[in-house]
């Protein structure tokens, strides 16, 4: 059974037990592997090689016809750093979809030759000798894209002779001492940048329902907010919640999602803590330093704590004009609490904080949910969350946050809308969002946002009929293809059971469905004939390359079948046209 991508087959997977591996003993089972290593780093050299060459064929831009230079056409861009020489920008694009790589990784891919080549000629003599693998060199070249050619040269006679003789991790701290050593001035400037770059990130990946956060920001911050997760963590567990300390802590993240409920929780534990304190464990947590815990927050000398408030423990915790506590100490934020309330369990607790302020507010935030009837009538199946991906129905309710589900009319993708303006209106664009996930072209990684180009498949013509704005005449395509396709000699076509196919200029055919790409083999752009992709070491399956959309009228240029050589220009869909897209 083929992989649809014109390469190895199963077949071929069964094929190699017909070579007697399991007739080999230890010593002969470990040098066929190195063996076949070895083979492996010889075709990442051949196939550097390769690139270097295809970049050398792709020296050059073609003049746009009449010679008119406007926005968006094709340049020449240097893609490895200092002392590179220039590639027609959308040469990778070419590169990239044929051997299985999206735009972005193929200009890396070519521009990392492309330095070897110029600016580290050493590594680059290693790999092709056969003393050091590719993906060590690319790295290094990876790394040391802002340096100066100058400093590159340094790098190059410091690493080359140690590339492949230490482990990775050890090569990254060479190379980075290396980079230093090269170009002190960057490499402060590096570090000031680095310092500069603060934010708060979620993870790409989601993992049954559990998904990173990462933040970088000031030192004082992150130990002040570790503090803070840690004291929640620790009350969740005097309250008998289950779980480890780690687990707690997660818990306690969420929390702060919610800052009023965190900070009644966490002022009930130290009323709690108070309240079963011995005499010498209270002056512990108050003392005449002012001082709150180990944690040195909100002591009688009034210190702030890790919120950021100034509370004294001789004071009931105001909060603005929520309400005044008493002299005890034992007002919150929200009210007063009696010591029964500080024995309720941890559920019960939380449940009564929150409804003693119903008015506190969130940050909204929407959640698209593609989730069938079967599955949201019985809660068992699985639910579809734009931005995290497969979820159990059982983990909505820990997703969503229990409160305040405003819920939305539902989206019927099968239920096609239109404008006549060329402009798409937010209520078509949210459609395609929905409807495709991804962006429709070779290889995507990224998702589709509000923000990404939408492409007019056929072009929208301000004297034509109305409703060219269509969902059924829109397509999510990220920047660079969208310009090739309108000034670079892209096409595509939009086939009615909403997959696409892609011929580049040079004749190569893909489709992309909600499967992911797939190559078709090469189209000769004068007679339309597909040539289907060679069979490797096995025999292709009787139905290789006949998919159901085969031979089927498509929307596109001019709407003519797909395949045939039609010129193209396309609108982006959005509120205003780019520079950059005629």
């Amino acid at each position: 059974m083929d992989n649809g991508n014109g390469g190895f087959s199963v077949c071929i997977i069964a094929s190699m037990f017909d070579i007697g591996v399991d007739e080999l003993d230890v010593d002969q089972t470990l040098d066929r592997a190195a063996a076949s290593r070895a083979r492996i780093a010889a075709d990442e050299a051949e196939s550097l090689l390769l690139a270097l060459h295809y970049t050398d064929l792709n020296a050059t831009v073609a003049p746009p016809p009449g010679g008119e230079i406007v926005p968006g056409v094709e340049r020449l861009r240097v893609y490895g750093g200092e002392g590179c020489p220039p590639i027609a920008e959308f040469c990778a694009q070419e590169f990239g979809w044929r051997l299985g790589m999206s735009h972005g990784a193929a200009a890396a891919y070519l521009g990392e030759a492309l330095a070897l080549r110029h600016r580290f000629p050493k590594i680059l003599a290693q790999v092709l000798a056969g003393n050091a693998e590719a993906w060590r060199a690319r790295s290094i070249a990876r790394t040391c894209l802002s340096l100066s050619l100058a400093a590159a040269g340094i790098v190059d006679a410091k690493i080359h002779a140690i590339i492949n003789t230490v482990t990775p991790s050890r090569l990254k701290v060479f190379v980075k001492a290396a980079k230093m050593q090269a170009d002190p001035a960057k490499a402060q400037a590096d570090a000031d940048l680095y310092a500069r770059q603060r934010g708060v990130w979620l993870g790409q990946s989601n993992d049954h329902g559990t998904k990173s956060v990462i933040a970088r920001t000031a030192t004082g911050d992150a130990i002040r907010f570790d503090a803070a997760v840690d004291e929640l963590a620790e009350i969740m567990a005097q309250e008998g919640e289950p779980g480890s300390h780690q687990q707690l802590r997660a818990k306690a993240v969420g929390l702060l999602a919610d800052p009023a409920v965190a900070l009644e929780l966490r002022e009930h534990g130290r009323r709690k803590a108070r309240k079963n304190a011995t005499p010498d464990a209270a002056a512990h947590h108050s003392n005449d330093d002012g001082e709150y815990g180990e944690y040195g927050e909100g002591g009688s000398g009034g210190e702030s704590d890790a919120y950021g408030t100034d509370r004294d423990d001789g004071e009931g915790g105001e909060c603005g004009e929520c309400g005044e506590g008493d002299s005890g100490g034992e007002g919150d934020a929200y009210g007063t609490e009696s010591d029964s309330a500080v024995d309720v369990p941890l559920d019960q607790l939380l449940a009564g904080l929150k409804a003693r302020n119903p008015n506190r507010t969130r940050a909204p935030h929407p959640f698209y949910v593609r989730i069938s009837q079967e599955a949201l009538a019985s809660g068992d199946g699985v639910a579809w969350v734009e931005g995290i991906g497969p979820l159990l129905v059982s983990q909505l309710k820990e997703l969503i946050g229990h409160e305040a589900v405003v819920l939305k009319p539902v989206i019927d993708l099968r239920e096609h809308r239109s404008a006549d303006d060329y402009v798409v209106p937010q209520r078509i664009r949210e459609w395609v969002k929905l409807r495709y996930p991804t962006p429709m072209e070779p290889w995507s990684t990224g998702e589709t946002t509000f923000s990404t180009d939408l492409d007019h498949v056929v072009p929208y013509d301000k004297n034509g009929p109305p409703g060219q704005t269509s969902t059924r005449n829109l397509l999510p395509v990220t920047r660079t293809p969208h310009r090739a396709k309108t000034h670079g000699g892209l096409r595509n076509a939009l086939l009615p059971d909403g997959s696409v196919e892609w011929t580049t200029p040079r004749g190569a055919r893909y489709l992309v469905d909600d499967n992911g790409t797939r190559y078709l083999g090469q189209v000769n752009l004068t007679t339309g004939e597909l040539t289907p992709p060679p069979r490797h070491r096995g025999a292709a399956p009787a139905d290789m390359n006949t998919s159901k959309t085969a031979g089927k009228a498509a929307v596109g240029m001019s709407g003519k079948k797909a395949g045939k050589n039609c010129p193209s220009r396309t609108g982006l869909g959005a509120g205003e046209l780019p520079d950059d897209i005629a």
